[in-house]
C-alpha cells in the first residue's frame, strides 16, 4: 500500500491547523459520490463520531425519520436502513447504511433525523439533524430550498459543487426562521472510510487544530467559512433546535450539513491529445480498466493525500476520482485524459512512498 505524502500535513500547517484535539461530535451521513454523471445505486453510511480527530465513535440508536428530497418528492428511506457495526480507530460502534437508487437528473437532499444520543461526560442528550446532497447529470434543482425540519443548515452555495480556496456560505433556520448568534463547529472527514469493510482508517490524513473551528450566525442567520483544502466538510450548529430537554435532561437539537470542496485549477497547462496519443489513450484504457481493487485504493489514497480527492478510498472510480486524476495529470503534465496508465501509477507510487 502507499504511505499519504507528507504534503497534505505541510499544506494543513501552512493554513495554521495545529496539532492537537478537538472533541466535536458530528453526525455523518456519507456518500463517496456526490455528482453522479449515470443512474447509480449510492450506498449511505449513517456514522456517529469525531471525523477531525478519527476519535470515538458513538452508538446510534434507531432514527426517528430518514428520507430523501426530489424536486416535490419526499421520499421516505426509514425501512431502507439496515444495522450495521462500524470500526473506528479506537472502537466499534452501532451504526446504519442504506442504499438508494439514483435514476433521474437533479439535486438529491438525504435528510437523518437520529434518535438522541446521551453523552454521559456532559450529562446532556444530542440529537444532530443532518442533511447531504448528490446531484446527478449535473443539473440543478431544490438544493437551495429548506426542508421543513425543526431545524437545518440551507446552503447558499451548491454543497457539491463548492471549491477548495473559496467560501462556503449557510443560512440557520428553526421552525423555519432565523437563527442568530449561534455557535456553528466545523470539521473535515480528516481520515480514509472503507465503505466495504464499514470502517475508518486507522490513521489521521492531516492535521488536528488545537481547538474546535467555529462561526458564529449573524442577526439573519448565516455565516461564510473559506475552506482552506478539497474534502468532505461538515457543518453543526449547536443547541439551535426548538427542543431543549429530552427524557428529562437538557437536550442540544444540533443543524448539521455535509458538503464536499473540490481543487480547482486555473490556467494548468492541458496537453492536447494528438494522433499517436490518442492510440495511446486506447493503451491507458485497458491498464486502468486492469487496474486491482487494492492498486484502486492505493491511487485515491494518494490523490486524496496530495489534497486534489475528497472522497472515499473505495477502489470505485466514480466522476470524483476521474476529476482527480485529471487535476493530477495537467499539474504533472501528463495527458489529461482521468485514466490511470503505467506512468500515472508509476508516478503516484512515488509520490506516496515519500
Amino acid at each position: 500500500m502507499m504511505k499519504t505524502p507528507l504534503a497534505l500535513l505541510a499544506s494543513a500547517a501552512a493554513l495554521g491547523l495545529g496539532t492537537g484535539a478537538a472533541q466535536a461530535h458530528f453526525q455523518l451521513l456519507y456518500t463517496p459520490e456526490t455528482m453522479l454523471e449515470s443512474p447509480a445505486e449510492v450506498d449511505l453510511k449513517l456514522v456517529f463520531g469525531h471525523p477531525m480527530e478519527n476519535g470515538h465513535a458513538m452508538d446510534m440508536g434507531e432514527p426517528l425519520d430518514f428520507f430523501v428530497q426530489f424536486k416535490d418528492q419526499r421520499i421516505d428511506l426509514k425501512d431502507a436502513l439496515q444495522p450495521i457495526t462500524w470500526q473506528g480507530a479506537h472502537n466499534q460502534a452501532k451504526a446504519y447504511q442504506a442504499t438508494y437508487k439514483v435514476r433521474r437528473n437533479g439535486d438529491y437532499v438525504f435528510a437523518l433525523v437520529p434518535a438522541p444520543y446521551y453523552e454521559g461526560s456532559e450529562d446532556i442528550y444530542i440529537q444532530q439533524i443532518t442533511k447531504s446532497y448528490l446531484n446527478k447529470g449535473a443539473m440543478p434543482t431544490n438544493w437551495s430550498e429548506p426542508l421543513g425540519l425543526p431545524t437545518e443548515i440551507v446552503p447558499l452555495n451548491k454543497p457539491y459543487q463548492v471549491f477548495a480556496g473559496g467560501t462556503f456560505t449557510g443560512q440557520l433556520l428553526a421552525e423555519g426562521q432565523p437563527v442568530a448568534g449561534a455557535e456553528c463547529e466545523i470539521e473535515y472527514i480528516n481520515t480514509e472510510i472503507d465503505m466495504t469493510a464499514n470502517a475508518f482508517g486507522e490513521d489521521t490524513l492531516g492535521t488536528v487544530p488545537a481547538t474546535a473551528i467555529v462561526a458564529i450566525t449573524d442577526s439573519d442567520g448565516r455565516f461564510t467559512f473559506g475552506i482552506p483544502t478539497p474534502g468532505v466538510w461538515g457543518f453543526a450548529c449547536l443547541g439551535s433546535g426548538p427542543e431543549k430537554a429530552h427524557e428529562g435532561k437538557e437536550l442540544s437539537q444540533d443543524a448539521v450539513i455535509w458538503v464536499e470542496a473540490r481543487p480547482l485549477e486555473v490556467g494548468a497547462p492541458v496537453v492536447e491529445a494528438g494522433v499517436s496519443e490518442q492510440a495511446e489513450a486506447g493503451d491507458a484504457e485497458t491498464f486502468d480498466r486492469e487496474l486491482s481493487l487494492e492498486q484502486r485504493r492505493d491511487v485515491q489514497a494518494a490523490l486524496r493525500g496530495l489534497g486534489v480527492y475528497g472522497g472515499g478510498v473505495d477502489g470505485r472510480f466514480g466522476p470524483q476520482t476521474r476529476e482527480a486524476l485529471k487535476v493530477f495529470q495537467r499539474v504533472r503534465e501528463l495527458p489529461v485524459n482521468g485514466l490511470v496508465d503505467a506512468e500515472v501509477l508509476d508516478v503516484l507510487s512515488r509520490l506516496g512512498a515519500n
